[in-house]
C-alpha cells in the first residue's frame, strides 16, 4: 500500500499575505535606516584619513618618485591659502629639485630653495 502525500501547505495563503505585507516595511525600514547610519559612520575622522590616504596612494602612482610624506601637508596648506592645486606644487617641486634632493638649492638662473623661486 502506498501512501499518500499530503500537499497540504504549511501556510494559509492570507497567512503568506499577512507576513509579506508585515515584512516588506521592515526590510525598507531597515535599508534606510542602514543607509543613514553608513553616511554618518562616513564623517567619522577615521573614514576621512582613509579616504584622504587612498587618494594619496592614486596620485602617488602618477609620480616616477615618491611624494615625501613630510611636503604634503605642506602642499595642502598652500592650496588652501592660495588656491593652487597641491598636487601641482608637488609637481613643481619634484620638477625643480626632486623633493629638495640636489646638493645646491640655487640655480644658474638665480632661482632659490626647495620650489626654486627667484627672489
Amino acid at each position: 500500500m502506498t501512501k499518500k502525500k499530503n500537499n497540504k501547505p504549511m501556510l494559509s495563503p492570507a497567512t503568506k499575505l499577512g507576513m509579506i505585507a508585515l515584512l516588506i516595511p521592515i526590510a525598507i525600514t531597515v535599508y534606510v535606516l542602514t543607509f543613514f547610519a553608513w553616511k554618518e559612520l562616513q564623517t567619522l575622522p577615521i573614514f576621512e584619513k582613509l579616504v584622504q590616504q587612498k587618494a594619496i596612494e592614486e596620485i602617488q602612482q602618477h609620480f616616477d618618485m615618491k611624494i615625501p610624506e613630510q611636503y604634503i601637508p605642506v602642499y595642502v596648506a598652500a592650496e588652501e591659502k592660495y588656491g593652487v592645486p597641491w598636487t601641482l606644487l608637488a609637481a613643481h617641486h619634484r620638477i625643480e629639485t626632486r623633493f629638495s634632493t640636489v646638493k645646491s638649492m640655487v640655480s644658474s638662473a638665480g632661482a632659490e630653495g626647495h620650489m626654486q623661486v627667484r627672489p
